[in-house]
């Protein structure tokens, strides 16, 4: 029994340990998030141009700068003249990117059918049709044809394309 109520309590302890460093995550996470917001520097948009090579758009004031960034330094490229804030932009962006499940679904129904149609045509069609038509047919002609050439040669007949 007393073994039982260590386990128990040891239980407790290990989930109140987990749900502290949560807390506690979510606590700092939020401070460090707060502390990086700013009303008037914001990065726009980053471009990856190697593997510590970027490009950055900054939103300074109602500017906007062309920054350039390495692991050791940081370059001022020039001034930007935006016609459509970056925001604006990405909305428009987004609304072209959106997942249209129905043109996609419409596109394989009609494939589906068209696939259906000719399967159709197949069972009307003679076994003979088929057997002719079929990739089947003319894989197994090619093996009977390497085959052939291997036994040949297995008899000393060379065969080439001379006369």
């Amino acid at each position: 029994m007393d073994s039982v109520f260590q386990a128990l309590l040891y239980l407790i302890g290990f989930f109140a340990l987990l749900f502290l460093a949560y807390v506690t995550t979510r606590y700092v996470g939020r401070r460090q998030s707060n502390a990086m917001k700013s009303k008037n520097i914001n990065v726009a948009e980053t471009v990856m141009l190697g593997a510590d090579k970027r490009l950055h758009l900054v939103k300074a004031g109602k500017d906007y700068l062309l920054i350039a960034t390495t692991s050791k330094t940081v370059n001022f490229l020039s001034k930007v003249d935006m016609e459509e804030s970056v925001e604006e932009e990405e909305a428009l962006l987004e609304a072209d990117n959106r997942f249209e499940f129905k043109s996609i679904f419409e596109k394989y129904a009609d494939m589906y059918r068209s696939n259906k149609g000719k399967n159709k045509k197949k069972e009307n069609s003679t076994p003979q049709e088929i057997e002719e038509k079929s990739d089947f047919k003319s894989n197994l002609t090619r093996l009977k044809k390497v085959l052939n050439t291997s036994r040949d040669k297995e008899n000393g007949d060379d065969i080439t394309n001379e006369e």
